[in-house]
């Protein structure tokens, strides 16, 4: 099952992006077959089963859309795809969760000798379906767009920032994807992670 890529924080002021809040929760990958629905799931760096205590709750949050999905997907004549989610609740705070009611939301499909969906198709397929991350902005990210993103000013960014991702330049290849991030959550991760050599990785 395919990793879901890795998130630049460098600046691609070159292309046109699709912005969209960004989500602060924890990766979460499913991979569908028409034959056998979602069967495999895995956070961003293993597999994950229903016996997990954090991450478990997360499996049948997402058979909870197999019917809104499994029916794009069958409609679409997909041989498999694989989705990312993020899971999240209300208190989720740089990969920490708290004992509370979670939620998936989906961020970006795979499809099986296709690649990912372009975030334009996302947008039309998607919207209403599923729950997604609210769509801000379509266009190049420019320095004065950068700069309200980081004061927490940009309309529809979430308080950690946005995700920025552009149309996958040729077959089979990535999309460009990087992450904008808003500076007082930056702070506020900083100063509750004090010393963990890991906090390069939470930024």
């Amino acid at each position: 099952m395919k990793h879901y890529p890795e998130m630049s924080s460098v600046i691609q002021r070159d292309v046109d992006v699709y912005v969209f809040e960004k989500l602060d929760g924890s990766n979460i990958r499913a991979e569908w077959s028409p034959k056998r629905g979602f069967y495999k799931f895995g956070t961003r760096k293993r597999l994950l089963g229903e016996d997990d205590p954090m991450f478990g709750k997360a499996i049948g949050l997402i058979r909870q859309q197999e019917a809104a999905l499994g029916g794009i997907f069958k409609s679409e004549r997909f041989e498999g795809v694989v989705c990312y989610f993020e899971f999240l609740g209300e208190n989720s705070f740089a990969g920490l969760h708290e004992p509370e009611p979670h939620k998936v939301v989906l961020l970006d499909v795979d499809v099986y000798k296709q690649g990912f969906i372009h975030p334009n198709a996302f947008l039309k397929t998607f919207t209403g379906q599923v729950e997604i991350p609210r769509f801000i902005y379509h266009g190049k990210l420019n320095h004065e767009v950068e700069e309200k993103i980081r004061k927490g000013e940009f309309e529809g960014a979430s308080f950690e920032g946005v995700v920025c991702k552009s149309a996958p330049l040729k077959k089979w290849s990535l999309p460009i994807m990087f992450k904008v991030k808003n500076q007082a959550w930056i702070d506020k991760v900083k100063e509750r992670y004090a010393g963990r050599e890991d906090l390069g990785d939470l930024l």
